[in-house]
């Protein structure tokens, strides 16, 4: 008995998938395009949470949460890096970026190029405070911080200077494109 328990088991974690399979579970809160130059779509974006609360609730560290992005073209990890290094710097202190520069990194380094169809998912599973990102199927890392999670998913939603405001206020309260 002890046996077939165990590979019961066994067979639920490999079921489960990737750490975004918890996405089916998840409510749209937003969603919404971006733009290079208002022409060149770069990516869709979608935004998930397991609350049916208000939209700016969506940051809190109970909150668990994906970001769904799928792009219309090829990047590759130093667009990825650069993009996320000119955010994050505008919108948090030298000293504040240094408390989490390991876990940046180790994220920076999980970064993979990307082509026309794929999909990035950053997810962020509230009990276990562990941040994942997923290429397609594939997790790439997962991060255990609660302080991470809400400096990275800044970068999209924070307050302060996110990548796009449009596309922000759009993840956060509906749809549509920037």
């Amino acid at each position: 008995m002890f046996r077939v328990i165990m590979i019961l088991m066994t067979l639920a974690l490999f079921l489960a998938g990737p750490g975004y399979a918890g996405i089916s579970g998840m409510n749209l809160l937003g969603k919404g395009e971006v733009y290079y130059m208002g022409f060149i779509k770069v990516y869709d974006a979608a935004l998930y949470a397991n609350t049916k609360t208000r939209s700016q609730e969506a940051m809190d560290a109970e909150t668990s949460r994906c970001l769904k992005l799928t792009y219309d073209v090829a990047l590759t990890v130093k667009d990825f890096v650069l993009g996320a290094e000119t955010i994050l710097a505008r919108q948090h202190s030298p000293a504040g970026i240094s408390k989490l520069r390991k876990e940046i990194d180790m994220l920076h380094a999980a970064y993979r190029d990307v082509q026309k169809g794929d999909s990035y998912y950053l997810c962020y599973d509230a009990p276990q405070q562990l941040t994942t990102l997923t290429l397609n199927d594939t997790e790439l890392v997962a991060i255990a911080s609660k302080e991470f999670a809400e400096a990275y998913f800044g970068i999209w939603l924070g307050a302060v200077e996110p990548i796009d405001e449009k596309l922000r206020d759009r993840l956060l309260r509906g749809s549509g494109k920037n």
